[in-house]
């Protein structure tokens, strides 16, 4: 089940605030797997360098990571933002998970947007691959990640325009994603202008219809649902 609305984040893509999961699961555990880059289960984490770190156990060992990645926030890939997201959400950083979740989410529409869409190969090949798996994540983590972040209106409000407002350029994707091939350089400016004013729907949606998304997540259960999570406060 989802919520009912439909919000335009790109011209060709929909944000949608899902509920997904069943109620029987654990709505402060997100349980998916995305292949090869991660799976919940142990967890097992490939995203290079930051792997062990994201799937460590221990605290300290996992904080270090999430500020090493944070130090070198515009070579990240949205695959390793979008398992961080999910690590964060489980450890009970969900705040910050937010943050990521949607950072990593428009990274993925921006590499969707700028890819070479005529040379994404197929099944193994490195542009179809990543070009699918933003989708897969989206879909398998935005069901939890959603569930809380919506019911904190306020904080998703500032995050969304954070995201919005950190993302007015873009990176050197050819450096971040060097097996895959783009659309011409001077096409990128105008193709993220187009992507990042696609946010002001969100925004317009926060702002203006807190009541209305209250009494859908209520009508829903899901409000009940994520109400007791908490969220604690990165070292």
């Amino acid at each position: 089940m989802k919520l009912l609305v439909c919000l335009a984040f790109a011209a060709a893509a929909c944000l949608t605030p899902a509920v997904g999961a069943a109620s029987d699961m654990d709505p402060g555990t997100i349980d998916i797997y995305v292949t090869p880059y991660y799976n919940s289960s142990g967890p097992q984490i490939h995203v290079g360098s930051y792997s062990d770190g994201l799937a460590s156990s221990d605290p300290q060992k996992f904080v270090a990571t999430i500020h090493a990645m944070k130090s070198h926030w515009n070579a990240l890939t949205f695959y390793e933002l979008y398992v961080a997201s999910i690590r964060l959400y489980d450890l009970g950083y969900r705040n910050d998970a937010v943050y990521w979740f949607y950072t990593a989410q428009y990274r993925g529409r921006q590499f969707g947007a700028l890819v070479d869409q005529n040379k994404l190969g197929s099944i193994g090949d490195p542009g179809f691959e990543l070009f699918h798996a933003s989708d897969a994540f989206l879909e398998l983590a935005g069901p939890n990640l959603n569930g809380y972040a919506f019911g904190h209106s306020d904080m998703l409000l500032k995050t969304v325009r954070r995201v919005q407002s950190e993302n007015k350029s873009v990176p050197n994707m050819r450096a971040v994603y060097s097996s895959v091939t783009f659309v011409n350089p001077s096409k990128w400016p105008g193709l993220n202008a187009q992507l990042n004013a696609g946010m002001d729907k969100l925004v317009t949606y926060l702002t203006t219809q807190k009541d209305q998304l209250k009494a859908q997540r209520e009508q829903n259960g899901t409000e009940a649902r994520f109400a007791g999570l908490t969220s604690k406060s990165l070292p």
